[in-house]
């Protein structure tokens, strides 16, 4: 008789309802995997019924694959952006392989086992955004309802004896999207070319942008539809924010490289630059129906 696997570990699901900083030693933290997935250590940010938002990372030579108790399986869009190293995420299913070093990312479409690699000699550390999140059932619960990829492929057979010519349409197939810089929708945030905004990815549940706000950039407020999370890269980014409700709270606070500000639907917010320095950011919103299900 197959042994049952254990039990997985619960991830953390910190929420807020309220605007606020969040400094990175501050993020929940957590480890998940087994023998046969890996183990890997994750910094939750939040996680809430819109989107979930973690940090994790992958020692030299090492990262996850999937086991029983750990599908990597999910009814969801996930980006992963890479803040530190080279990322390699391939498919095991078709043998679709993508590269990310650090400065890109990779999207993963729904329903797409995925494995994930630290290349080369040096951690990688790795922003996920999730939409919609594990809270409605999207990641490991609902991995195990699917059967369980028995056999696992890291070369694509696909386009064999086609390649280069096969290059478009191998593109159009991807469900391992890459995420770079210099193919993002690029707009102006509220028309000012002081912050910059380039578009990674927008898809139904799930968007993610890389903005660049220069030295004294001041927003104009504006109502944060969706549930938010901005992540610091370089700089210094001010929030002044102001809850929703008929009593709203205010928060006027900076982030650093690390930290990040949570951004809860309805609330209004302006980013502003007061160091003097460029600033750059990454940021998540999830859109989650009521009543959605996987």
């Amino acid at each position: 008789m197959p042994s049952t696997p254990p039990a997985r570990r619960a991830t953390p699901r910190p929420r807020f309802d309220a605007p606020r900083a969040l400094r990175r030693d501050d993020a929940s933290h957590h480890v998940w995997g087994d023998e046969r997935s890996g183990i890997v250590s994750d910094r939750v940010v939040s996680s809430s019924d819109q989107l979930h938002v973690l940090e994790f990372q992958l020692a030299p030579g090492t990262g996850f694959r999937h086991s029983a108790a750990n599908p990597t399986l999910f009814a969801a869009d996930v980006a992963y952006l890479c803040l530190e190293g080279t990322l390699v995420v391939a498919d095991p299913s078709t043998g679709e392989v993508c590269v990310a070093p650090a400065g890109t990312g990779v999207a993963i479409a729904r329903d797409t086992w995925h494995h994930g690699f630290a290349l080369g000699d040096r951690t990688v550390t790795v922003l996920e955004f999730m939409a919609p999140p594990p809270s409605r059932g999207t990641a490991s619960t609902y991995g195990r309802t699917k059967p369980l990829l028995e056999r696992t492929t890291y070369a694509d057979p696909r386009w064999s004896g086609r390649w280069p010519q096969a290059r478009a349409e191998q593109a159009s197939a991807r469900r391992l999207v890459p995420l770079r810089l210099e193919e993002a929708l690029v707009t102006f945030r509220q028309n000012s070319p002081a912050h910059l905004v380039r578009v990674l990815l927008d898809r139904e549940h799930l968007r993610v942008v890389h903005g660049t706000l220069q030295p004294g950039a001041v927003d104009a407020f504006a109502e944060v539809r969706d549930e938010s999370v901005l992540r610091v890269l370089e700089g210094e980014v001010w929030a002044d924010v102001r809850s929703p409700g008929d009593a709203p709270d205010y928060v006027v606070d900076s982030v650093r490289p690390g930290d990040c500000f949570i951004l809860p639907a309805g609330c209004t917010a302006r980013l502003l630059e007061r160091s003097g320095h460029v600033a750059t950011y990454l940021m998540g919103s999830g859109h989650v129906p009521d009543g959605w299900q996987p």
